[in-house]
């Protein structure tokens, strides 16, 4: 498996591109820069790449600004979760509002829930909703057989050494709270973390370093 980021916009996000030897590829978080992101996934080398996928780990307008337009030029479906999909075609939309920016909600082919699986030939990612920093914020875990780890993408619920804000509209620090603790029961210790902002870092790294992950 190869993990590949592609940091866009103003806000600095993490937008993860996940490939296999097969060339099945998925786009996690594309914020913005269309054009960095299909050049990072022509870059992986595959005459004809898999793209089967764009998945929104939330709605802010900094992981989906470019979702409609990555999705379009790769043939690629694009999901988020329920919750999350709800949230934003509301009056709050985005939250680009707040940064003087008009980012409209992407057109959303699969709404997915706890527990699901969203599978892009051997890639299969599992779904474990995070609310906290959104309402349906959530993170994707994978397995790499080839490393025999986990990863997950955690989008703005687990930062290395910080949690994501809770005080954006829809934002509730007690369901943090309580997706930390979820994650925390859930994940081995030697499992990677990929953020939606800043480096990475591994749950080990998270229990001695950070001082929001559950003791």
């Amino acid at each position: 498996m190869r993990i590949d980021r592609v940091v866009v916009g103003h806000l600095s996000a993490n937008c993860w591109v996940v490939s296999n030897r097969s060339g099945d590829v998925a786009i996690i978080d594309p914020g913005d820069d269309t054009d960095a992101i299909c050049a990072q996934i022509d870059a992986l080398g595959f005459e004809d790449p898999h793209v089967g996928a764009v998945i929104l780990t939330h709605g802010h307008f900094d992981h989906v600004g470019s979702a409609d337009e990555v999705a379009d030029d790769c043939g690629a479906f694009i999901y988020i979760s329920e919750p999350e999909a709800k949230f934003i075609g509301g009056e709050i939309g985005t939250g680009g509002h707040e940064f003087g920016l008009d980012t409209q909600a992407p057109l959303v082919d699969f709404k997915v829930g706890d527990g699901d699986e969203i599978e892009v030939g051997a890639l299969k990612f599992k779904v474990i909703l995070t609310p906290g920093h959104s309402p349906g914020s959530m993170c994707l875990l994978i397995h790499d057989d080839e490393l025999d780890v986990d990863h997950l993408f955690s989008g703005d619920t687990v930062f290395a050494g910080s949690i994501g804000r809770t005080d954006f509209d829809g934002g509730d620090e007690n369901a943090m709270t309580a997706s930390l603790e979820k994650l925390s029961a859930a994940l081995a210790d030697s499992t990677r973390i990929y953020p939606g902002h800043g480096t990475t870092s591994t749950v080990l790294d998270e229990q001695s370093a950070n001082s929001f992950w559950p003791a």
